[in-house]
């Protein structure tokens, strides 16, 4: 409405007009007045009822989103507490998984130095002399170690390999974990920000100004994302957490049979030594009877030697006797009592002679004999001695 005076036009050419006209010009501007006074004073009106439902309706949103944010952060408070115990039970299980590895590669050390001294026993005790390499029992459970040992080693890396898989898994759930972790506690500070924050002019921004934030996610997603996280977490726990007790069961088993297997070995081969000694200990004493036959059949020898030579002189006496008795006169060669004597004398000496020089070769072959097998022995005994020295050094 324009706020222009309505003058009327002159009526006698210098500007008086008539009282009438005077009154009604006022009594309009009175009324048009009152008229925007009475607008002015409904406007007044529905603009106060318009502030106070602004009022309303800003503390109305302060509420809900005060309560939406303080439940938002009471949600990710949660999933930020359970995000944060399963990051510590991924570190536990991680260095549980680290000490077992290391522990199982220790024993795997072990079992490699074991399998080094198995087959340094073993080329130890084929130096044995050639009579002594027999496959006893000892040999037998020597090879059955080493079988058990390659065997207990390539099962503790079988072992070793399926933790290292385990740790690698580990840690990427810790990784994934942890940037979730660090994702809602960011979330948490704006959140409280928000929560924290007071209304300024200067914070004012405009509603069709306001940036796209990106948003995609539902709630429903957003959280499943997580409890899924620390539900595959707690799976991997799970495991690393059987797969720990299964290595520690099988490494005990594992020990136990190789300590079996040693102490096998042990007492075979100290019953070896005993073995060995007891024939060296006959052996021994074979010897010594050889010995003892060996003097005895010296003294013999020489008993017959010296009783051979005594009867030299008789034999050779009747041979010549007789003899002499040959150049007598033929009238005089008479087959007679003397010469008969003498005859049966240098027979019956000769024949005693013979029975000794064939008692006599009877005994030097025996002595060979007895001297061969006193060697033997000899050989037979070093060589046990030497077996016993081998398996006393393994």
């Amino acid at each position: 409405m324009s706020s222009a005076p309505n003058i009327p036009p002159a009526l006698d050419g210098v500007g008086h007009r008539v009282p009438q006209d005077w009154h009604v010009e006022s009594a309009k501007d009175i009324s048009r007045a009152d008229g925007t006074i009475q607008r002015t004073f409904k406007e007044r009106g529905a603009s106060h009822l318009q502030m106070k439902r602004g009022e309303q309706t800003t503390h109305k949103n302060d509420v809900r989103v005060d309560r939406a944010l303080n439940s938002k952060i009471g949600k990710t408070s949660q999933l930020k507490q359970a995000l944060d115990q399963s990051i510590t039970q991924t570190n536990t299980e991680l260095n549980k998984m680290y000490a077992i590895k290391k522990h199982l590669e220790q024993e795997k050390q072990k079992v490699e130095k074991h399998m080094q001294r198995n087959a340094e026993r073993r080329a130890h005790r084929s130096t044995r002399p050639s009579r002594e390499l027999v496959k006893d029992p000892a040999q037998s459970e020597l090879k059955k170690q080493t079988d058990l040992l390659y065997d207990t080693s390539q099962k503790l890396q079988s072992k070793i390999d399926d933790v290292s898989r385990s740790i690698v898994r580990l840690k990427t759930i810790k990784v994934n974990l942890t940037a979730d972790f660090q994702d809602k506690v960011k979330a948490l500070g704006l959140d409280r920000d928000c929560l924290d924050m007071v209304a300024n002019d200067d914070t004012y921004v405009a509603a069709n100004d306001l940036p796209y934030n990106g948003s995609t996610g539902m709630p429903y997603a957003w959280k499943k994302s997580t409890t899924q996280a620390v539900d595959e977490a707690h799976e991997e726990h799970r495991k690393a957490s059987k797969l720990r007790k299964s290595a520690f069961h099988m490494n005990h088993a594992l020990l136990t049979k190789e300590k079996k297997q040693h102490d096998m070995v042990q007492n075979l081969l100290s019953q070896r030594i005993k073995d060995v000694t007891s024939v060296k200990e006959k052996l021994h004493d074979e010897m010594c009877r050889v010995e003892d036959e060996i003097g005895k059949a010296v003294k013999v020898k020489k008993q017959l030697e010296i009783a051979i030579q005594e009867k030299m002189p008789p034999l050779n006496l009747a041979k010549q006797r007789y003899m002499t008795r040959t150049k007598r006169p033929k009238r005089e060669a008479v087959h007679d009592e003397v010469e008969h004597s003498l005859l049966l004398q240098h027979n019956e000496l000769k024949a005693v002679v013979q029975d000794l020089q064939k008692k006599l070769q009877v005994v030097v072959a025996h002595l060979g004999v007895l001297r061969r097998n006193k060697s033997e022995l000899e050989v037979n005994i070093a060589d046990k001695q030497k077996s016993l020295k081998v398996v006393a050094d393994m």
